[in-house]
């Protein structure tokens, strides 16, 4: 037998025998989406169930969970790395950089392929919302701009930065923090 087969293999009672490849836990009786590595980031598994009116606490007597994404922003905010401020800072500075994402609008009674070359009022809007964007994005400070792309536009953590691995960790935090900070200062989100 080769040295390969044999490390796949355990001896017991005298024969080879394969090993088991280690136990597993039994699939949840519910759904939660797909289970590759890739598709589990930024997931987490929370109760599912009925709030009660009077107390205020969420009932769940058959225990189903549910999985739902909490982006980074969030994560931190709850954990007090970023101020509330800055956390609704970050936010209003996402969702207008993903209104930017969004396809074409879909302008209403307009049921039919349009045939114009220029669809003028598609433009507005797209316009109006790049120009939302670029409004709000003016008042982040050019020493923020790197630390506020990577964490809030594209919900990476400060390790993206290169200067921010390791043991610069905290320090890549101190300076989301801040750099969030003066972004709500500037637009005059109050932490409240």
């Amino acid at each position: 037998m080769s040295r390969k087969a044999k490390r796949k293999m355990r001896k017991r009672d005298g024969r080879w025998v394969h090993t088991s490849a280690g136990a597993t836990l039994a699939p949840a009786p519910w759904d939660h989406g797909a289970t590759g590595q890739a598709n589990r980031v930024g997931l987490v598994v929370e109760e599912r169930g009925e709030v009660d009116p009077k107390t205020g606490k969420m009932r769940n007597p058959n225990g189903v969970t549910g999985v739902r994404r909490v982006d980074l922003l969030e994560y931190w905010h709850k954990r007090g790395n970023i101020s509330t401020a800055g956390f609704n800072a970050g936010e209003a500075l996402r969702n207008a950089f993903e209104a930017t994402m969004r396809s074409k609008p879909a302008i209403p009674g307009n049921d039919r392929v349009q045939s114009s070359p220029k669809p003028d009022h598609a433009v507005d809007i797209m316009v109006d919302r790049i120009s939302a964007f670029e409004r709000i994005m003016r008042h982040v400070a050019m020493k923020d701009r790197e630390i506020i792309s990577a964490c809030v536009l594209d919900n990476a953590t400060p390790a993206a930065i290169r200067g921010y691995r390791g043991a610069g960790y905290r320090k890549g935090l101190a300076h989301l923090r801040e750099a969030l900070d003066r972004l709500a200062d500037a637009l005059g989100i109050d932490g409240k």
